[in-house]
């Protein structure tokens, strides 16, 4: 393929291959009334039914007056996160970038925080592609009649990309379904880890309830170790708590808790964990970690107490 270095384009064009009908009658019409546009059945190299961009990065190259992403379910299932090109065209949408011009196509529904609240954009059931044509033409012209210039496809990608976001917690973060998820990593760990220490004359079983895990460790029917990690319990539901040697029945203190969190600077999920002594802290002490880090960590304690008997 040629380089398009020296092509300008009114509108580059991007969809999902469902909608490739409505899209390609559009941009006939476009043409009949004299725009120029970047389509990718007419680079002529087989991308059929696929993101040109995700085809053929040589596209960055070209400059063009208006990128017009069709979106639709299809379009928000395929190209993000795995395609960066659409992912960047999606956050100009959501930033207000007036190079973007999306029409959205069927009943899709947009995340409301994705569309900025000043974006101009159409709904294909409104407008037939005849009709959509017309107004892509005006837009251009007016462009055209205040000297908006052509840019080049490379650098809206390159600004979208690097453009600084606010740092917030996810709206759809919750504490408990993040609390779920790490007991349910911690009970699957063990019980993947368990059988390792057979051979090293330990017998390890794991139990699991739906507010419990039991770790216990047995080395010629004694137990050696013991580990139970409670959903909940009384330091708050939002928590978990660890308990050593509550096989024992006087045993029943709490020997640290963690909680989930979300660590806007590193943008994933986190624990904050009071050791009291689980992880071998006397006194207290908190420390962070992820969930992998926290299931290493008392692993890590575990061999070491194994290693003392």
């Amino acid at each position: 393929m040629t380089s398009n270095r020296e092509e300008i384009y009114d509108l580059a064009v991007s969809f999902a291959g469902e909608h490739r009908e409505y899209v390609e009658r559009t941009v006939r019409s476009c043409e009949r009334l004299g725009l120029r546009v970047f389509y990718d059945r007419d680079m002529n190299n087989g991308w059929w039914g696929k993101s040109f961009i995700r085809e053929q990065r040589e596209v960055y190259s070209s400059r063009t007056r208006f990128f017009v992403p069709f979106i639709s379910t299809e379009y928000l299932a395929k190209p993000i996160p795995m395609d960066e090109f659409s992912a960047a065209m999606m956050t100009a949408v959501k930033q207000g970038d007036g190079y973007v011009l999306p029409v959205l196509m069927d009943d899709v529904q947009v995340p409301p925080d994705l569309l900025h609240p000043h974006i101009h954009y159409l709904r294909a059931k409104d407008y037939s592609p005849e009709l959509l044509a017309k107004q892509m033409h005006a837009r251009v012209r007016q462009a055209e009649n205040v000297g908006q210039q052509a840019r080049e496809v490379g650098e809206v990608v390159h600004e979208a990309l690097n453009r600084r976001l606010p740092k917030v917690v996810p709206g759809d973060f919750s504490k408990y379904e993040e609390l779920q998820i790490v007991f349910d990593y911690f009970a699957s760990q063990f019980q993947t880890v368990a059988p390792l220490l057979r051979p090293r004359g330990f017998i390890c079983t794991v139990n699991r309830t739906q507010e419990r895990i039991s770790i216990r460790i047995e080395k010629r029917s004694e137990i050696v170790y013991s580990l139970d990690i409670y959903k909940g319990g009384s330091m708050g539901d939002d928590k978990l708590t660890f308990g050593l040697d509550h096989h024992r029945s006087f045993a029943t203190g709490i020997n640290g808790w963690t909680e989930p969190y979300f660590d806007v600077e590193a943008d994933i999920p986190k624990l904050k964990m009071m050791d009291l002594s689980v992880l071998g802290s006397f006194g207290g002490s908190e420390r962070e970690f992820t969930k992998e880090e926290l299931f290493d960590a008392l692993w890590e304690r575990i061999v070491d107490r194994l290693e003392q008997r």
